[in-house]
């Protein structure tokens, strides 16, 4: 951000600073008061099990330049620190992220989807950012805090923003889509998650699909045309949408895995409006091919070659935590620890069967939440999905194991777990295999990717 406290006052309530004061350029915008350096602005936000107006006094010491709050704040208020008050804290974070938008020239393009929304972003954004200078969220800044947070982080001297939104309400896609009103619209994908929230996948897709009726004025929309509701929805709500498959090879934009190469990476035929070539992305599976099309067709939307296309997407690494390979001796451990829900879970235990070739295949997962009623039968469905994988060796952290043995009709046992030390004790006396480790993000089955990393992979590489 590049805004003037004068600018900054006028755009959250009308106030108008005079003196060096409303002159004073602001880059930087702060909810956590431990981060808060001198010359920041400080929002006051107000969650569940906290109340950022009682650290209002501390941020001040600190040197904020002015608090948002939406109380009077006793002893603040001084020329050095004003405080702004308005209504509602959050919704103020987010119009002062739509003023900075709308401030600068960049080109804006938003994705949402069930799954993959945060390895396309970094897909994206590091294929983009070998032409042209991006921004984009940090990590998977996405909601109604952190979408304006990664906006306003934004110098305003970029050529695009990629920007993920992750919604899980109905109400989300209208909250955010008002904050980012993209230049460009992609959606990659929808399965069933979130859906004590949005229902079920109608529900979903007409919530994804949502995004496109945020388009600015002559904006251009992107789909997946491999999800029946989600395309028809996305149609409906954007007639003139351009479509991306990993399924039909007549798209406009089409991607095809083709094999699986070493460390995890992938080979993948890719066409773009009839233009076939050849690229070599950070994963391996036929669902990353929904992503390599989506990419490649943003990319060609915005005037790249395929050249350029090719070594952005080369050169591409993925985030931590999603489906990031580790290899020592035997062993082979898949960290995909970042989140789960029906569609990624599936799509992870595919790849990694791929990945495992006729070896032995591990999996390591834990519970998938926010499903509401039908959480029962999709931990059952995902049983069913482990023993069409044929996976020799299952354990499971949280209360769906039983569910999960249910579907696999006795083809392998589920083991439950609680400590990653019982499992790496279990799989040190095996002579190798590949492991996959995933599950929602409230398991932390990231200290399962930890404990196996180190006690199997570093230890054979060791040896």
């Amino acid at each position: 951000m590049n805004l003037t406290l004068r600018d900054i006052a006028q755009c959250l309530n009308g106030s108008v600073l005079t003196g060096p004061q409303g002159d004073l350029v602001v880059t930087t915008v702060r909810t956590d008061s431990r981060e808060v350096a001198p010359g920041d602005l400080f929002f006051c936000l107000k969650g569940e099990r906290f109340d950022a107006h009682d650290y209002a006094g501390q941020v001040a010491a600190a040197g904020a330049c002015a608090i948002v709050a939406n109380r009077e704040l006793p002893g603040i208020g001084t020329a050095t620190c004003p405080v702004f008050i308005v209504p509602d804290t959050q919704k103020a974070l987010g119009e002062l992220a739509r003023h900075w938008r709308d401030a600068v020239q960049a080109k804006v393009i938003a994705i949402t989807g069930t799954a993959g929304k945060t390895t396309a972003k970094e897909l994206l954004a590091q294929t983009l950012g070998s032409v042209l200078r991006v921004a984009k969220n940090h990590k998977n800044f996405n909601n109604q805090v952190g979408l304006p947070l990664s906006m306003l982080a934004a110098t305003g001297r970029e050529d695009v923003w990629v920007m993920e939104v992750g919604i899980s309400k109905p109400h989300d896609m209208a909250e955010l889509g008002a904050i980012i009103a993209p230049d460009m619209a992609l959606v990659l994908n929808v399965g069933p998650a979130h859906l004590e929230g949005l229902g079920d996948i109608a529900g979903v897709a007409r919530a994804k699909a949502a995004l496109f009726s945020h388009l600015t004025p002559g904006g251009r929309g992107l789909c997946s045309m491999d999800y029946p509701e989600l395309w028809d929805e996305a149609r409906r709500v954007l007639p003139e949408v351009l479509g991306f498959s990993a399924k039909d090879s007549f798209a406009t934009y089409y991607a095809r895995f083709e094999e699986a190469l070493p460390q995890g990476r992938g080979l993948y035929e890719i066409i773009v409006d009839g233009q076939a070539f050849w690229a070599e992305l950070p994963a391996c599976g036929a669902h990353f091919a929904e992503n390599a099309a989506a990419v490649a067709g943003i990319c060609h939307m915005l005037g790249l070659s395929p050249e350029q296309i090719v070594r952005g997407l080369s050169s591409a690494t993925l985030p931590d935590q999603r489906f990031c390979c580790r290899e020592g001796g035997a062993w082979r451990v898949i960290d995909d620890t970042y989140n789960a829900n029906p569609l990624s879970m599936r799509r992870s235990i595919e790849a990694t069967r791929l990945m495992a070739g006729e070896g032995r295949l591990v999996l390591v997962l834990g519970d998938m939440k926010e499903l509401g009623a039908g959480a029962a039968k999709a931990h059952e469905e995902l049983g069913a999905a482990i023993k069409e994988a044929k996976a020799e060796v299952i354990f499971f952290q949280g209360e769906h194991a039983a569910d999960v043995a249910r579907g696999l009709k006795g083809a392998a046992p589920v083991e439950s777990v609680e400590d990653p030390a019982e499992v790496v004790a279990k799989l040190s006396g095996l002579d190798g295999g590949t492991v996959l480790v995933k599950g929602s993000r409230s398991c932390r089955m990231e200290r399962y990717a930890k404990a196996l990393v180190t006690g199997l992979c570093d230890t054979e590489g060791a040896a």
